[in-house]
């Protein structure tokens, strides 16, 4: 059953020590669980700890934890050989490599350090000739088991059993019979009848065993391990191939000035020195966060490798308690590691490294002050009149974004924190009406929608309010709902949606000229933003446990998987497109914007320095996507590839909120802050 598994021995490379690189010699095991020669540890112990200190300690060469010294006054060149073997790696290395050299643990206890040649399995001591004898004759410790050290070394299957207790901590010889799934633990038959009797189901030791390696959760678990470490591999591997790139094209600028130098003579000499001392910053700091990124991808696949290790032997080697609890605790660890690794899904800063003369640098070379700035994608170092930059654009592209995501495609992403505005156009208002709520003041309207008979609806969250209004802005109804509203929209004619977070719930509103309640549909999200694809299907986008979906629901409750965003604790929003087939999500905070296809693949995501904060978003006719900033009076008109066309300055004096174009695709409504909503044309 267990030697189903690939066993450590099926990678030689898993038995190489990380100091010499070779394969182990006499496996010694730190209190942190990372490995070494003994002959390898000696030496880094007496290089890395002082004669004489009074409190003696060492970093572990992998992992840097502080660690002590095995035994109390021992001399620091005696610690390599007191701290325990590794008995996994022990028991499948070469005999050669093995040359296992324990002392006695009586004998140490007493100041002397005499060669051990037993191994008593219930004490958990080594015993050298002598005390062997005594314990062997005693008659309390008759029943002991005692084995040969030589039978430890050369029998894999006493290696691996001797590293996990079989008796009870708390009741003396009995041994574990029983694992009791409500309180996931092993018993021995006095604990079963002492703690557990009335436990839901308590299973034999071995059935459990037996079940949990017929089932999947062994090879899942390896699974995830082999797949988080594949992935760390390839975002390394893309970072160094990205860096070499960045490289290349940095140094082929002093080539790239020497033309223009010919021309620009003096001037260029001073800006060349210039140009190459921003060079080698960029190179510099370029090399520190990608070194700095290895070298955290290093750290948790380390860890990672340790435990992938040490399941794929105990799974070979082990018995059913060894298994179980091995398994238990590698289950444990692989949570925290998928939470190091899930929370930017690996994206590798692709940065293009360019020299940009511009046209008017041959003609006004007399008047060009000499300076240069580089453009960076956070943040900016500007100089005025600058013919000639160094402009480094970053843009991120996901590596292994398929472990977390629903739908594994292939997903192009586009960064435009760098990219500046071909200009800024105006918009003009056409139309303005009040729409304050029993005078209570602030931003509480986050959601709005046109209703194909002219109407419209906005979504009152702080007073769980809906309120309908005919063209000419005259109000017609409200109604009260359960809790604070975030989104709505039309689902067909006379009937809207609303979107309920609180309750994880959406509210079907039959419209006339009034509001009447209808179906309620629970979701597993929290639902923030929310669309309609037909008249039985919506889509909607909301956070669980932290964490940003989107899915599609159908009228009648049924919910399609959801595709995973990013991590949030903030709200969204949604638009789809007239044609029903790209989905947009808006992050209020990281600002962020995710264009999708029905299918879940990822089209583009938008990011811009100036968007602090997104709190609405629409799309027109033509699939441009508007993005409105609330902490600006701007609105970012983006193209359906991802790339920015214009700003809009809307020409309002409070931050603007929720959006919605009209039927005609040239005029949309905007909800502000000053407890107005504009109607606005693009001029």
């Amino acid at each position: 059953m267990a030697s189903d598994i690939n066993p450590v021995s099926s990678d030689p490379q898993k038995l190489h020590c990380p100091i010499c690189l070779d394969v182990y010699t006499a496996p010694k095991t730190l209190p942190c669980f990372h490995t070494y020669c003994q002959h390898c540890l000696h030496k880094y112990i007496v290089k890395n700890v002082p004669e004489g200190n009074k409190s003696p300690t060492f970093s572990c060469p992998e992992c840097r934890n502080e660690t002590f010294a095995p035994l109390p006054d021992i001399p620091v060149d005696e610690w390599a050989e007191h701290y325990p073997y590794n008995t996994v790696f022990l028991s499948v290395l070469p005999q050669e490599k093995r040359k296992v050299d324990n002392k006695c643990d009586s004998c140490l206890c007493e100041g002397n350090s005499v060669r051990a040649t037993h191994y008593c399995t219930v004490c958990k001591e080594t015993l050298c000739s002598t005390c062997n004898y005594v314990h062997k004759n005693n008659t309390a410790l008759s029943d002991h088991t005692v084995v040969n050290i030589q039978g430890f070394v050369t029998d894999p299957e006493l290696a691996v059993n001797l590293s996990v207790s079989v008796t009870c901590s708390k009741h003396v010889g009995k041994e574990y019979e029983f694992y009791c799934k409500s309180h996931s633990c092993v018993c021995c038959s006095e604990c079963f009848y002492a703690s557990h009797r009335d436990c839901f189901e308590v299973l034999q030791l071995n059935d459990h065993s037996e079940r949990l390696l017929k089932g999947k959760q062994a090879n899942q678990i390896l699974d995830r391990l082999k797949q988080l470490k594949f992935h760390l591999k390839q975002f390394q591997k893309e970072n160094e191939r990205e860096y070499k790139k960045i490289e290349t094209e940095v140094e082929n600028i002093p080539n790239e000035i020497e033309e223009i130098r010919k021309k620009i003579n003096n001037w260029l000499d001073n800006l060349k020195a210039k140009v190459l001392q921003e060079k080698n910053a960029i190179l510099k700091e370029e090399s520190l966060v990608r070194n700095e990124e290895n070298q955290q991808c290093e750290s948790i696949s380390s860890a990672i490798t340790g435990s992938l290790h040490l399941l794929e032997t105990v799974l070979a080697r082990g018995n059913y308690l060894h298994i179980l609890t091995i398994l238990h605790k590698t289950e444990e660890q692989l949570v925290h590691y998928e939470s190091a690794v899930k929370e930017k899904y690996f994206e590798v800063r692709h940065v293009d490294v360019k020299l940009c003369p511009e046209d008017r640098l041959l003609s006004l070379i007399k008047s060009i002050i000499a300076t240069t700035d580089i453009v960076e994608n956070k943040h900016s170092l500007t100089a005025s009149c600058v013919p000639l930059s160094i402009k480094k654009i970053a843009r991120t592209s996901l590596v292994g974004q398929d472990v977390y995501q629903t739908k594994k495609k292939d997903v192009e992403s586009y960064n435009c924190l760098s990219y500046k505005p071909q200009r800024i156009c105006q918009t003009e208002i056409t139309g303005q009406f009040n729409v304050d709520f029993h005078g209570i003041k602030g931003l509480y309207y986050h959601g709005i929608t046109c209703l194909s008979d002219g109407n419209f609806m906005l979504v009152e969250t702080y007073n769980s309010a809906c309120r309908l209004y005919d063209s000419s802005f005259q109000h017609l109804a409200d109604y009260k709902l359960t809790s604070g509203p975030l989104g709505v929209c039309e689902v067909e004619e006379s009937q809207v949606a609303v979107t309920l977070p609180e309750e994880n719930k959406i509210q079907l509103l039959t419209v006339d000229r009034s509001i009447q309640p209808g179906k309620i549909i629970n979701t597993s999200l929290s639902c923030d933003g929310i669309a309609a694809l037909s008249r039985d299907r919506l889509v909607l986008s909301g956070s669980r446990k932290g964490i940003l979906y989107w899915c599609i629901v159908s009228i009648d409750g049924s919910e399609e998987p959801s595709v995973r965003i990013c991590s949030t604790s903030y709200y969204s929003c949604l638009a789809v497109n007239k044609s029903k087939t790209r989905i947009c999500v808006a992050c209020y905070k990281p600002a962020a914007v995710y264009a999708y296809n029905l299918d879940g693949t990822l089209i583009f995501r938008y990011e811009h320095q100036t968007i602090k904060r997104a709190s609405g978003i629409a799309l027109d006719l033509e699939n441009n996507l508007y993005v409105v900033c609330s902490n600006s009076n701007r609105i970012h008109q983006v193209s359906p590839n991802g790339t920015t066309l214009q700003v809009f300055s809307t020409g309002i004096p409070q931050d603007p909120g929720a959006i919605c174009f009209t039927s005609s695709g040239d005029e949309f409504f905007l909800v502000s802050n000053n407890r107005l909503v504009y109607k606005l044309k693009l001029i």
